[in-house]
């Protein structure tokens, strides 16, 4: 259900330990669901996205799952309490919103970026 975030966020994690990034927040519009089977999806033994050394680097790992403040109101009065930015520390004021706010003004990007297929293809 979730295998399209799972892989490329558990890469992210990866790196930003092997950075040396001690604590990480994860701002996610369904973070509230997302992290409920986080580790058993991970580590499913049918297909599993890391190696037991990589998943005790990831336990050692302070994360934080946070629901974005535009989204959050949406969500039941439970995911307010725990998923909000308000009230976690060390987050400052930030609202979780900044990666999407700029794709409308890109919008027009699309025609000169995508891919070109055989009917379309510049030689």
């Amino acid at each position: 259900r979730f295998v399209n975030v799972d892989y490329p966020l558990i890469h992210i994690l990866l790196e930003g330990i092997k950075a040396g990034l001690k604590r990480l927040v994860v701002s996610y519009d369904v973070a509230c669901k997302y992290n409920i089977n986080f580790e058993h999806r991970i580590t499913h033994k049918d297909w599993p996205l890391v190696t037991s050394r990589e998943l005790h680097s990831l336990k050692q790992l302070d994360l934080t799952w946070l629901v974005p403040k535009f989204h959050l109101a949406a969500h039941v009065d439970g995911c307010v309490d725990k998923y909000s930015f308000n009230w976690t520390k060390n987050v400052g004021r930030t609202c979780g919103e900044n990666v999407e706010s700029n794709w409308s003004s890109l919008n027009g990007l699309a025609t000169s970026v995508r891919e070109m297929g055989f009917g379309s293809r510049r030689d």
